[in-house]
């Protein structure tokens, strides 16, 4: 259940407003906060991401990416300017946009691709949009846009249900005529103002005026033109004009996806994929398949490449230390250390173990070299869930793969286990040893909750918390993990791997 927060009332009770008072809150409310908002909000903007990505993997890592960008610029102060879900979206773009130009661009759609090195797209009903009372825009957005239930709605914008349902007409009517103002405005031609009531009046849904002196105008004026499209394609199909004016890629194909996507979008599943993108999505996963061996082959003494951007992308560190890769002896703690390997009645030959066994494994404890870490007990390495580099992401365990995000590295100068799959994210205990183990950003180390990012890492594996010396991490029931107190059992200690 979600912790009341100091100003009454739970996170998923919460207005956008709300949410972003509490992601700016210098307390725990930031983590609940940020998990509600990936939770209202992340099956659309992984919807609208798979429609500027050409594979699933680049969908989620760009819409993680958008909801990190979103978690930094809150805590800096930096208010939405719109209603929640679509300054997502606009993040997503963003992201996209600083994909764009590094290798990261193969990624991208190969139409959003070519748009952003052509020219600089911006959403054309933006300006209108933004001229707009914030209640306003969320009526327009959630209810016209996204087609959410009036008590969603309501429950976003902190209305009543019956707001809702009187307001959304009126803002959509607002809408449209803060296009027709901004349209007009553009125009150098004094005359367009005195045009303003007749193209209203052309437009209205009964009984619509014609005018001979309109259609004058409009034949030499584009703007006047324009204006008159614009409220003709609002009043007969506003949801696929208000999203492709309001975002600058993709708008309509995001307005025709079925609530049956974005309700699968939270289990993982894509509803489809075009033949194209489900070749290209195999093709991914082949190289994937090749991923270990080409990094063993070609790595020159094993450092990689890394770049990063101000939007919280996903990045190789920059130096990472040689990491040792040594055959091992699966360890089954069932099994007594004192015992040799039995032969399996197999004609084939076997590679040849030491000949004196020793009770614990040839691989040491996390260290400061990037290595996976895996517990004794168990066998599984420390991940991220679902490969999703956004603060307040779960840390769990995993069966161990040769993904990045089981890479970690012990920062014994700072007291942090950082990220290999993102330098700037770190292990966080979020201030208790009841709600789990976490990622956030390693700079608030330094912060007045810089303890919650401390660990110690003791030379038998055992990794403690700052917030409680006197627990351990411990694979807790199903794959996440937990803060309990020391046991000194095989289930507390991590080695590398």
């Amino acid at each position: 259940m979600v912790r009341s927060d100091e100003g009454g009332g739970t996170a998923t009770d919460a207005s956008d407003a709300r949410l972003t008072e509490l992601l700016r809150a210098d307390t725990s409310t930031v983590y609940t906060a940020l998990q509600e908002l990936r939770t209202r909000h992340q099956p659309s903007v992984l919807s609208y991401a798979r429609l500027c990505t050409t594979s699933e993997s680049a969908a989620r890592q760009l819409a993680a990416q958008a909801f990190t960008l979103a978690a930094r610029e809150t805590a800096r102060g930096v208010d939405p300017a719109v209603p929640w879900r679509y300054q997502l979206l606009l993040l997503t773009g963003r992201v996209a946009a600083s994909w764009s130009q590094d290798d990261r661009s193969t990624g991208l759609d190969p139409g959003l691709l070519l748009l952003l090195n052509t020219t600089d797209p911006a959403p054309s009903m933006l300006p209108a949009f933004l001229s707009l009372p914030s209640r306003t825009q969320g009526l327009v957005w959630y209810g016209i846009v996204e087609q959410e239930p009036e008590t969603v709605t309501a429950a976003y914008l902190g209305l009543t249900r019956e707001d809702v349902v009187h307001g959304t007409g009126p803002a959509l009517q607002s809408m449209a005529q803060a296009c027709l103002k901004s349209r007009l405005a553009a125009s150098d031609d004094p005359r367009c103002g005195d045009f303003r009531r007749l193209i209203e009046e052309s437009v209205r849904p009964d009984n619509p005026r014609d005018s001979a002196d309109l259609r004058a105008h409009m034949a030499q004026c584009v703007h006047c033109t324009g204006a008159y499209e614009e409220l003709t394609a609002l009043r007969d199909a506003p949801r696929a004009t208000l999203a492709e004016g309001l975002l600058a890629w993709a708008g309509a194909s995001y307005a025709r996806r079925g609530r049956e996507e974005v309700r699968g979008n939270a289990v993982g599943t894509p509803a489809s994929w075009s033949p194209s993108r489900r070749l290209v999505l195999a093709s991914a996963a082949l190289g994937v398949a090749l991923v270990p061996l080409l990094f063993f082959l070609l790595r020159p003494g094993g450092s990689t490449a890394r770049s990063s951007s101000a939007a919280g992308v996903v990045a190789i560190p920059s130096s990472p230390s040689e990491v040792t890769v040594t055959a091992t002896v699966p360890v089954t703690p069932s099994v007594s250390p004192s015992k040799s390997p039995s032969p399996t009645g197999s004609s084939k030959p076997t590679r040849s173990v030491s000949a004196t066994p020793s009770p614990t494994p040839t691989t040491h404890a996390p260290n400061g070299t990037y290595a996976q870490v895996v517990n004794v007990s168990t066998g599984r390495c420390l991940d991220i869930r679902d490969g999703d580099l956004t603060e307040g992401t779960d840390v769990i365990t995993a069966a161990c793969s040769s993904s990045n995000t089981q890479l970690w590295r012990v920062d014994s100068a700072r007291g942090v286990v950082q990220s290999g799959a993102d330098s700037d994210l770190c292990l966080d205990s979020r201030g208790s040893v009841d709600k789990g183990v976490g990622i956030w950003e390693c700079d608030s180390v330094d912060g007045s909750h810089g303890e919650n990012l401390r660990f110690t890492v003791d030379g038998d594996g055992v990794i403690r918390p700052a917030i409680a010396i006197l627990t351990g991490m411990t694979p807790a029931d199903g794959d996440g993990v937990s803060l309990v107190p020391l046991s000194g059992g095989a289930e507390q200690r991590w080695r590398a791997g």
